[in-house]
């Protein structure tokens, strides 16, 4: 992850430093980033509620609720979607499963069809110049909508 930032606006490592005495490069931990962040109640929170059922109408219930409201872990990016954009690629997340956004479901659905219109093939070469030219009849357009 990131760094955080403070509610003034500084930069907040979420690793101890590598010249750390105790925890060289460690994980701080979310009671000490909260603490950090002016954030922690006087009455203490809990680490997490029992089975994730936080109270309805509360931000404050546990360490989870409250370090997953805060601005700097809303914007976080997933590492992979960082890595991808930082190379001047196009990161798009399609929700699993759901064939009619998801370009590639489209696309071997397309060359399915084309290969079943062929008709059949009489030896295994035919049928592999077949499945390649089936793959190779998709115009790009198709694929880029």
């Amino acid at each position: 992850m990131h760094n955080g930032k403070l509610p003034t606006g500084e930069s907040q490592p979420f690793y101890f430093p590598l010249d750390h005495p105790m925890m060289p490069s460690w994980f701080k931990g979310m009671e000490t980033i909260i603490c950090k962040c002016g954030l922690w109640p006087a009455g203490g929170l809990l680490a997490q509620y029992p089975n994730f059922y936080c109270p309805l109408g509360r931000i404050d219930c546990c360490y989870c609720w409250l370090l997953f409201l805060q601005p700097d872990f809303v914007e976080q990016k997933p590492l992979l979607q960082e890595f991808i954009k930082r190379h001047s690629h196009l990161c798009d997340f399609y929700p699993k499963y759901h064939c009619e956004i998801n370009f590639i479901k489209q696309y071997w659905g397309v060359a399915k069809l084309r290969f079943r219109v062929m008709g059949r093939a009489a030896t295994i070469q035919e049928l592999e110049k077949k499945v390649v030219a089936s793959l190779d009849d998709i115009p790009l357009l198709h694929i880029w909508q």
